[in-house]
């Protein structure tokens, strides 16, 4: 049985979710439960590029280590079947709109666990 795209989204957030509760650390489980509400606002607000570009950039810790911002680039470019989602190019217009709705599908699987899991509410707090 093949699972539907939806389905594809709503196991790896909840997946990524788990994982990130199980850690331990409560600051990291708010900080990515933070990143998962500001996601889709700021793709709505700024485009998939300038977004993407800007967890990028945060995507590591002054140690070198993976952030949260960088944490959940790579969770929700698992959910969307993309390795690398910071590199993607886009061919044309219509592939970066296409990528941009799926995107926004797959960060509200994330936005809804996060609020349910980890206990933060719509307003990221």
């Amino acid at each position: 049985m093949m699972k539907s795209s939806e389905h594809q989204y709503a196991e790896v957030a909840l997946k990524s979710i788990i994982h990130i509760k199980e850690s331990g650390s409560e600051r990291n489980a708010e900080d990515y439960a933070r990143v998962c509400h500001i996601f889709p606002s700021m793709v709505l607000l700024n485009g998939s590029r300038l977004t993407i570009a800007f967890f990028h950039s945060k995507g590591r810790s002054k140690d070198g280590q993976l952030s949260m911002h960088g944490q959940y680039l790579k969770d929700l470019g698992k959910a969307v079947g993309i390795e690398g989602l910071e590199h993607e190019t886009f061919k044309n217009s219509t592939a970066y709109r296409q990528l941009t709705i799926r995107l926004l599908k797959a960060a509200n699987w994330f936005k809804r666990y996060s609020e349910g899991m980890l206990k933060v509410n719509s307003s990221g707090e």
